[in-house]
Order: structure tokens, then C-alpha cells, then sequence
């Protein structure tokens, strides 16, 4: 069972990864001066293409808190896609949260449904009915990663959190007041294992 829980989450990483990947080679080219002649083409890894340098980089951290005849398992993914100087363009995030229990004959269980928060959706992950903001966790894990656009890995790391794992940003604060300490973690390193598109 544990193996397979990881390739669940090799599997959503790399579903992440590739949605970011589309979506970043998907956006227009900036609006700057065209030299050249207009209407020629060109191939998409053509010198001053707006994707020149960009990496792309995926991580997927594990903790696991014990309980007395159980515990739980929490798996962050994170995807980022990164500009030539190593700054955030776009950046996702996802956690599958797991409740093992002990089982007799001492082996564990794990629940039936191993969907992660953003597969839930607010039907069956319903923070947004609770949330003081009125916002689910996908739409707060999307803010997060809105925050750390234009970072690099080492301004991601030193993201400030309390010691409970909130943002200690107000600005911040104000889209996602879920904790972060985890996602922070997984786009840094995500950051930091990018490698060239």
C-alpha cells in the first residue's frame, strides 16, 4: 500500500508539472520591439524566445506524524516553472492527506479514497464553508502560489510563518490563511531540482 500511494502522488507531480509546462508555453509572447521580418517563422527554441532559459522543477516531500494506533501521512507536491534568472512564473501545489490505522496481525490500513485536496474540490473537502476568508483550499493554495511569483528558491525558503505554519505576511494573510510551512518547503525544493525545458 505504501508504494502505492507514492506513485499516486509521482503521478499527480508529473500531471502538475506537464499542466504547468502547457500553460507556460502557452502564454503570449510579451509585448516588446519585433525585429525581423513580420510573418516569418521560426522554431519555438529560436534565439530571444520568451521561453529562452526556463526550467521547470517538481518535489514531493513526505511527513508523517505517529499516533497511538496509527497516524497520518501528509504528501506535498509542487510544481514550478522558472524564468532565465531562476524566478517563479508559475508555480502549483497539492498535498494528499492519509490516516493510516494499525491493523491486527500488524499491518495498516489506508482509507479507500486517496484523492488529494485539490482532486476533492470544495464538495469533499468543504474548508470554504468554515474558511473566515470564504475561500476553499485550492483557491487558497492558488494565492499562495500567486505570492511567490517572481521569487527565487531562496526568497521562497525564507517565506515567514508563525509557529503554527500561517503565513506571517498580512498581504498574504489576506488570500490564504491556511498553513504553508509544508507548500513553502515543496517549492523551494521544486525550485531548486528545476532543470532546463
Amino acid at each position: 500500500m505504501k508504494i502505492h500511494c507514492t506513485k499516486q502522488m509521482r503521478r499527480l507531480a508529473a500531471l502538475a508539472a506537464a499542466a504547468l509546462l502547457l500553460a507556460g508555453c502557452g502564454k503570449p509572447a510579451s509585448s516588446g520591439s519585433s525585429s525581423g521580418a513580420s510573418g516569418s517563422s521560426g522554431s519555438a527554441g529560436a534565439a530571444g524566445s520568451p521561453a529562452d532559459g526556463w526550467k521547470a522543477g517538481l518535489a514531493v516531500l513526505t511527513e508523517s506524524e505517529a499516533g497511538d494506533a496509527g497516524g497520518e501521512v501528509h504528501t506535498v507536491a509542487a510544481a514550478v516553472v522558472l524564468d532565465e534568472d531562476g524566478r517563479i512564473l508559475h508555480a502549483v501545489v497539492d498535498e494528499l492527506e492519509t490516516k493510516v490505522d494499525a491493523a491486527e496481525g500488524g499491518g495498516v490500513t489506508l482509507p479507500e479514497d486517496l484523492r488529494t485536496k485539490r482532486q476533492k474540490g470544495d464538495e469533499d473537502y468543504p474548508l470554504k464553508a468554515v474558511s473566515a476568508i470564504g475561500k476553499g483550499w485550492a483557491d487558497q493554495a492558488d494565492a499562495l502560489a500567486r505570492h511567490l511569483e517572481g521569487m527565487t528558491a531562496g526568497e521562497v525558503a525564507k517565506l515567514e510563518t508563525d509557529e503554527d505554519g500561517y503565513a506571517a505576511d498580512p498581504d498574504l494573510l489576506a488570500g490564504c490563511t491556511i498553513k504553508i510551512d509544508r507548500y513553502r518547503d515543496a517549492v523551494a525544493e521544486a525550485c531548486r531540482q528545476a532543470k532546463p525545458l
